[in-house]
């Protein structure tokens, strides 16, 4: 019982003590009460981090396009395949069946 009254009055006093008690008091605020406390900070660093993986993402959608474009422009029976897989796009003198298939629930 000794050992805990003592803890207490050590702690009583180390309060007193002016730069622990500013010391808490900024930690609280930085933490909590500012504007830009720690929580925004982390919240924005991963966002940004969000944003910079997305930036990846479409560097390597654009480069692959980019690709895709140069072969398609040189390559003129490319092009007419490219035309005809995704817009079906069709000759004059042709008919064009599309088939599509049945899906499974």
């Amino acid at each position: 019982m000794m050992t805990t009254n003592s803890s207490v009055k050590g702690m009583v006093s180390s309060l007193k003590n002016r730069y622990i008690l500013t010391a808490a008091f900024a930690l609280v605020w930085v933490t909590f009460i500012s504007e830009i406390d720690l929580i925004y900070l982390f919240k924005s660093q991963r966002s940004l981090e969000q944003l910079r993986n997305q930036v990846e993402y479409y560097e390597r959608e654009i480069a692959a396009t980019s690709a895709q474009l140069e072969a398609l422009s040189s390559d003129p029976s490319r092009l007419e395949r490219f035309a005809r897989e995704q817009y079906f796009m069709k000759k004059d003198n042709e008919d064009l069946f599309r088939v599509i298939g049945k899906s499974v629930n």
